[in-house]
């Protein structure tokens, strides 16, 4: 009897075959080794360690994750001219991305997005500006650097395009049969990128355009307060032009956000979809959509990506010069929280595609199913055909974890002018109860008499 069937079954295996195999697990093997290395603070060979992963790890649909992570992983370890190299590439892949998905319109809507090209979260699109550009400062090239902080400013203009374009295809869309909500963000001026082009407009000696990026850096605090929750910093001294040269420090912390898989269960009825989570061990509602037109009876389950947060176990730097206490390093801008902040567009996008996705392939297969009840009288057969097959639907739907790992929670800032001449300077961390964590010592610091400002630039990824 079973040889009879089994090609009714490996009819409903073929059918679902292009979903299954547009469905990848995200893999994370490949960050073990390398986040040890990271927390050791052996950038060198973390970056040479995860480059030797690319073959193994990584396909063509995630070369912008790959040369992010190891252009951020080069610029930790101060191998500048890398860095600007991988960074730039990742950079023209985001660009050429959006374009070619523009053109594809709504096509890709019924690929799981772990087939997809990885084309950035929005965050990381901004924040690969300013790692570029503070590997440029460091290789002495300030008009480059400046040409960084001007393409992240313009990318606000263009993420809003590209959100505007994706809150249309997925109006479009024949298979959404609901309405789609847009959603505001409350990010568009980055305070850390203000301050970067404060020094540099500062050291080419155009102040009024360095007091107006100071300006700019304060708005951002007060525009977008739900971002910039906590005491807005006082740079006035960084720019005066006393005619002595001054030290900036800008020190990055902790670790940016993962992502996690969070699973939803869906039932529908006529012109009705409802949707439950597993939360404290049990299913529970979550939400109920009009979807017009969908009949009753099914039932499907869908993952989508959640971020999670992992921020820093250092709550204070102190800065001390021929170990005489300075100054304290203060928040001037929180990645994780506008991480956060950006996702929230893409998530309701994925949300809704993935929502969409399932229930075309819960209707697709149970019209199937019904055509094999036809032929073999259904019963018991009926019962283990709907459990295959759905067992094959569920399991295409993984949620899409790819994210970079090593871009910082928190960018700290401080300065202080200072006399010409060789220093032992300190960075101290400390976590919450005042212990000391770590240290960054630069001994015989030469600050030279050229009345510009010094960046110091320094990472606990930990």
């Amino acid at each position: 009897m079973m040889k009879k069937y089994k090609h009714h079954i490996a009819a409903i295996i073929l059918t679902l075959l292009p979903f299954g195999c547009s469905s990848l697990m995200t893999s994370l093997q490949q960050y073990k080794i390398v986040d040890q290395l990271v927390e050791n603070e052996k950038f060198e060979d973390a970056a040479q360690t995860f480059q030797q992963s690319k073959e193994e790890f990584f396909d063509t649909k995630d070369r912008v994750l790959y040369w992010i992570d190891l252009g951020l992983l080069q610029h930790y370890a101060r191998m500048d001219s890398q860095a600007i190299i991988n960074l730039q590439a990742a950079d023209f892949a985001i660009e050429e991305l959006y374009t070619q998905s523009i053109s594809k319109g709504v096509a890709s809507m019924l690929l799981n997005d772990n087939a997809l090209d990885y084309s950035g979260e929005d965050y990381e699109n901004i924040y690969i500006n300013v790692f570029k550009s503070l590997s440029y400062y460091r290789e002495n090239n300030t008009e480059e650097a400046l040409v960084e902080i001007r393409r992240l400013l313009e990318k606000f203009v263009t993420m809003e395009q590209k959100y505007d374009a994706e809150i249309s295809a997925l109006q479009n869309f024949d298979e959404i049969k609901t309405d789609v909500e847009k959603i505001d963000i409350a990010f568009y001026s980055s305070a850390l990128s203000h301050y970067i082009s404060m020094i540099l407009f500062y050291n080419d000696f155009a102040f009024d355009d360095a007091r107006i990026s100071k300006e700019k850096l304060y708005q951002s605090f007060d525009m977008q307060k739900e971002l910039f929750n906590f005491p807005k910093p006082n740079f006035d001294s960084l720019i005066k032009n006393n005619g002595k040269p001054k030290l900036s420090f800008l020190t990055f912390l902790g670790r940016s956000p993962i992502k996690y898989e969070y699973v939803f269960s869906v039932d529908t009825y006529k012109d009705l979809v409802t949707i439950s989570t597993f939360e404290n061990g049990r299913w529970q509602s979550y939400s109920s959509i009009s979807w017009y037109g969908i009949q009753g009876g099914l039932h499907a389950k869908f993952a989508v990506p959640k971020m999670q947060k992992r921020g820093s176990i250092v709550s204070k730097v102190e800065v001390y010069v021929n170990n005489v206490y300075k100054t304290d390093l203060v928040k001037l801008e929180s990645l994780e929280d506008i991480a956060f902040e950006t996702f929230k567009r893409k998530e309701g996008i994925i949300y809704l595609k993935s929502l969409a996705r399932t229930i075309t392939k819960a209707i697709a297969n149970e019209e199937l199913n019904k055509e094999l009840d036809k032929q073999t009288g259904g019963g018991d057969w009926g019962d283990l055909t709907r459990l295959i097959s759905g067992a094959l639907i569920n399991a295409t739907e993984n949620a899409d974890l790819r994210i970079t790992h090593y871009f910082p929670a928190y960018a700290y800032a401080g300065n202080f002018d200072i006399a010409p001449g060789n220093y032992n300077i300190k960075l101290i961390y400390k976590d919450s109860y005042n212990r000391t964590i770590a240290t960054d010592t630069f001994d015989n610091y030469q600050v030279a008499n050229n009345k510009k400002i010094d960046l110091i630039e320094t990472y606990l990824l930990k």
